[in-house]
This record gives structure tokens, C-alpha cells and sequence, in this order.
């Protein structure tokens, strides 16, 4: 009896020290700065000289323009921040000169527990999941869905040609007002694919950034191609630009595009780099 105790003891006191090790690993990801608030401002900026650093010193997170993964052109925007609701430097931005075009939003940010986030990235530490070895692809022929919803070849080859090292990929995301064949809102359809890609940006070495409604849009931009509204904001973090496709090795994560094709009526996704 005092064996099976123990044992029951040990076993108690092992998975406490794994909660205890999710929480703390889960707290110190990337994403807590911007949770310790549950509304945050998101602005896009567009500057004159894109390779000028925008300060703003209470930014919660900033990052400049590499590429655009999924949609058409080269990114409008030059400059993306996340800044606290009570900012100061949304005035300064809009008296800047040297920024040319401004998108700005208050963002409810989807609640997300620190202690979720920090089992996922244990478990890849741990090597429990795993970046898929197999080659990544030039093209996405393979993948049934919306070629719309895709990197292209091009997009592709953008990303295998960047230098090695975090990126940042922003999601612009505009749902069906009814997802296609079934009579539910599309922002559910894109949900039930959001837990898959979820898992599978954390199995590839990634880490999530921060997701989010968009409740209201402080400064419309002048870009008419950019003054349609959107429904979310969305951004996951990855170890290189080119560990998203290996994603779609991941058969779960596959099986989920369908839903996001469902869901979604259109998207951008442009990758970006911290400074």
C-alpha cells in the first residue's frame, strides 16, 4: 500500500511540475506582451522610405514588410504595430509626412490560454512533434481548394529565397456572410481549420503572435484596394519563411483546408520580419 502511495505521489508531483512547466513556458512566449491586454491597436503603415524604422516607443510589437505569401503584388503596406489602447503614437503617426497611407484598427483579441500555448511549444522542444523532413515543394498543385487561398509558384520561390530567420506572417481575413452548402457563419467554418493550423504552425517550430476581431477602424486607408473591411487580423510566428509549407505535409492540417476554403471569401497574408 505504502509502494502504490508513493507511486501515486510521484506521479502526482510529475504532473504538477509539467503544468508548472507548460505555465511558465506558455508565459514566455511571444504573444504575452500583446495579452496583457484584451483590446490592442493594429496599424499598417505605409512610408515613403520603407527601409526607415518607425519609432514608437510603447509599440507592443513592430515589424517591416518582406513579401506577400498569399495575394496579389508586392506588400502595400510597408510597416506593421500593435500598439496598447491608450497609445500616444497614433497621433504621431498621422502627423508624420514621410507616412503616405495609414490602416488602423482596434483589434479584441481571441483569448487564448498562456498555459495551451506553452504544451504546444513543449511538445516540439520535447520532440514530441516534429518539422515533417520531406522536400519542401516549388508549387501547390498537389492541394485541392481555392488557388486564391495558395502561394503561388512565385510566392514560393519568394520565400525559399529569403534569408534564414523568424518570420511574422499577417493574416488579413474576410469571411462568407454563410460558408458554401451548409447554413453556418463563415468565421465557424475558418475556426474549425484555425485549430489544425494552430497545432501544426506549434509542430513545425512555430509560435503564435495574436489573433483578433476587428471592432472598429480608427483610420481608413486611402487605398481603395485596402478600404473594404475586414473581419479579423491574425499572426503566427515562424522559425524560417519556408517552415509554412511544410505544413501541408501534415496530414490533419490538410484535411483542414477545406473548412478554411469555406470560410473564408478572401484573404492576404504578408510576411514580415521584427526589428
Amino acid at each position: 500500500m505504502n509502494i502504490v502511495l508513493a507511486d501515486l505521489i510521484a506521479l502526482g508531483g510529475i504532473v504538477v511540475l509539467a503544468i508548472v512547466a507548460a505555465g511558465i513556458t506558455g508565459l514566455r512566449q511571444p504573444s504575452r506582451r500583446i495579452y496583457r491586454h484584451d483590446t490592442v491597436i493594429f496599424a499598417a503603415v505605409r512610408q515613403d522610405d520603407p527601409a526607415l524604422r518607425l519609432v514608437a516607443p510603447d509599440a507592443l510589437w513592430n515589424a517591416s514588410a518582406q513579401f506577400t505569401l498569399i495575394g496579389e503584388g508586392e506588400p502595400y503596406w510597408t510597416h506593421y504595430l500593435i500598439l496598447p489602447p491608450e497609445t500616444q503614437a497614433l497621433a504621431a503617426l498621422l502627423d508624420d509626412p514621410a507616412v503616405l497611407d495609414l490602416f488602423v484598427a482596434e483589434v479584441e483579441l481571441t483569448a487564448i490560454p498562456a498555459i495551451a500555448l506553452g504544451v504546444l511549444r513543449l511538445r516540439h522542444l520535447l520532440g514530441m512533434t516534429r518539422r515533417p523532413s520531406g522536400p519542401l515543394p516549388t508549387n501547390l498543385d498537389t492541394i485541392a481548394g481555392r488557388p486564391e487561398l495558395l502561394p503561388t509558384t512565385e510566392a514560393i520561390a519568394r520565400a525559399r529565397a529569403q534569408p534564414a530567420g523568424p518570420v511574422a506572417m499577417i493574416n488579413f481575413l474576410d469571411y462568407h456572410a454563410r460558408s458554401k452548402g451548409d447554413a453556418v457563419d463563415g468565421r465557424t467554418d475558418y475556426l474549425l481549420y484555425g485549430r489544425e493550423a494552430f497545432k501544426a504552425v506549434h509542430a513545425v517550430g512555430g509560435q503564435f503572435l495574436f489573433a483578433g476581431t476587428i471592432t472598429a477602424m480608427l483610420v481608413q486607408p486611402r487605398s481603395p484596394d485596402w478600404q473594404a473591411p475586414w473581419d479579423d487580423l491574425a499572426a503566427m510566428i515562424y522559425p524560417d519563411p519556408t517552415a509554412i509549407f511544410a505544413m501541408e505535409q501534415l496530414p490533419a492540417y490538410r484535411r483542414a483546408l477545406g473548412q478554411r476554403d469555406a470560410g473564408l471569401k478572401r484573404t492576404r497574408v504578408i510576411a514580415t520580419r521584427r526589428y
